[in-house]
């Protein structure tokens, strides 16, 4: 366990404090965890994510005015540092981190409910990422770009969230999310990645989705209320990602996951190569289809 005990909250526009726990949404709708009373702001504006145990990641919905950090329109997930200014529409909220020693009276008072809880679970991994964003956002004129990704974060959320999938990482121009291995979970990937592949056809924005099947070390701060995952299988499905770049396929599955999903029929070889920092070969396929 750390040493230093982490606090993060949002200063409001009307000087109170909101204590972040976990994912916050923000938003013109009540059941935001900030509703913002504002025409300007959509019902669904923008998310702040806990990653890890000290990371907060801001990430705009597709909003129609846009969320700003320091002045600057945000067009990808970006990380949150101590004294950045969010702006929605015309309101202003100031992001503050402040790490306290264990020996801090308050530090003392968070230290149980900080200790980080860790297990390890058989999971479904996925990594998904837009395709050329750099090239992208030079070439997409004015606010198109940012309402693009901004959009494409949402829808694929929603899905992830509607397909009982947990949504663990953004990545700046793409995220990883995992399912518990249970009784269900393999008809709710399967659901997943053919509503995930129909986005895809749309190609707005394009992007890439893989997709491994192993076991990893997940981790929890109950102050973070958010999980971490862990461990050689999450490097390999994020190192795979690099791999369906190299075989120029859009949609990448591990032997593993192919396997587990019983879809060999419905599959076909995409290649077989070695993995950077993995000293096997492995196969990996793609929908046949």
């Amino acid at each position: 366990m750390s040493t230093n005990l982490l606090q993060s909250w949002l200063r409001l526009p009307n000087g109170e404090r909101h204590d972040l726990k976990g994912t916050c949404s923000i938003g013109r709708a009540p059941d935001n965890s900030i509703p913002v009373a504002d025409s300007e702001v959509s019902r669904r504006h923008a998310i702040i994510q806990a990653q890890g145990e000290h990371e907060y990641w801001l990430v705009d919905l597709g909003s129609a005015n846009g969320t700003y950090v320091n002045g600057r329109r945000i067009s990808q997930s970006v990380r949150l540092h101590n004294g950045d200014i969010i702006r929605v529409a015309s309101n202003e909220l100031e992001f503050s981190s402040e790490i306290l020693s264990a020996m801090h009276p308050a530090g003392q008072q968070v230290m149980a409910s900080t200790m980080i809880h860790i297990r390890q679970a058989q999971c479904w991994l996925m990594v998904a990422d837009i395709i050329g964003s750099t090239q992208l956002s030079h070439t997409l004129p004015g606010a198109q770009f940012p309402r693009m990704t901004g959009n494409w974060f949402k829808n694929c959320r929603q899905i992830i969230d509607e397909c009982g999938g947990h949504m663990s990482k953004y990545l700046g121009d793409g995220f990883f999310c995992y399912w518990d291995d249970t009784e269900d979970s393999a008809i709710q990937v399967r659901q997943a990645v053919a509503r995930l592949y129909e986005a895809q056809l749309a190609a707005n924005p394009p992007f890439r989705l893989v997709l491994h099947f192993g076991a990893a070390m997940l981790g929890t701060v109950p102050t973070m209320n958010e999980l971490n995952l862990h461990g050689p299988e999450v490097n390999f499905v994020f190192r795979v990602e690099k791999v369906a770049s190299t075989l120029k396929q859009t949609v990448l599955f591990s032997e593993t996951a192919v396997k587990k999903m019983a879809a060999e029929n419905e599959v076909k070889l995409a290649g077989e190569c070695a993995v950077e920092g993995f000293s096997a070969q492995y196969k990996f396929y793609t929908p046949s289809h």
